[in-house]
């Protein structure tokens, strides 16, 4: 009796079992939109994606077509308004929790508010006087330059720092002008928030 080799009768057995699997079938389209079916996609029309069926024609895997650059994108766009909506929900989810903890009812706010800007007026008053003061100081230091046909270095000098310090002071009174501003805004704001979050509305 003839004896085959075992590599032989591995290779055989191998072989046997490869041609009797079922092939794939894929599902494709051309670039005009027309569809066809074969036992492979040409390189071609891979862009456009397509769909492997089984031996009873069911669909087992699906590769989506390559996007077009304007398709890519809105995609971008798409993932970075996610990214940006995600971010504002977890800061407005900070300051929520750090509001809650400073106040317990708008009242409390209320009261903050009044009181720095009961302060804040105080500041002003006082700024707005000196800012006053130095504006007299000014004009009677332009005053005299003004009557002078030559007026002393000295004089003039007088004149540059007059003015330096009423800019200075008018600053001022605007820089805490626009924090009483920021202040009203600011409370009214956590106000609104606070009663949404306490359900008070």
């Amino acid at each position: 009796m003839r004896k085959f080799p075992a590599q032989l009768i591995t290779w055989t057995l191998a072989l046997s079992v490869m041609l009797s699997l079922p092939a794939n079938i894929y599902r494709y389209y051309d670039n005009q939109g027309n569809l066809f079916h074969g036992s492979q996609v040409p390189p071609e029309f891979v862009k456009n994606g397509y769909e492997v069926l089984n031996e009873k024609g069911q669909v087992i895997q699906t590769v989506a077509r390559a996007l077009t650059e304007e398709e890519r994108e809105a995609q971008a766009l798409a993932q970075q308004s996610q990214q940006q909506s995600q971010e504002e929900r977890a800061r407005q989810e900070e300051e929520d929790r750090l509001l809650l903890r400073l106040y317990r009812s708008p009242e409390e706010v209320i009261r903050r508010r009044d009181s720095t800007v009961e302060q804040l007026d105080a500041q002003i008053t006082a700024l707005t006087g000196l800012r006053n003061d130095a504006q007299r100081r000014l004009d009677s230091v332009q005053g005299q330059v003004d009557g002078n046909a030559n007026p002393p270095e000295t004089l003039l000098s007088q004149l540059e720092n007059a003015t330096e310090e009423r800019d200075r002071l008018q600053r001022q009174v605007e820089r805490v002008e626009n924090e009483k501003a920021e202040t009203v805004e600011t409370a009214e704001k956590n106000i609104n928030r606070l009663r949404e979050l306490l359900n008070l509305n």
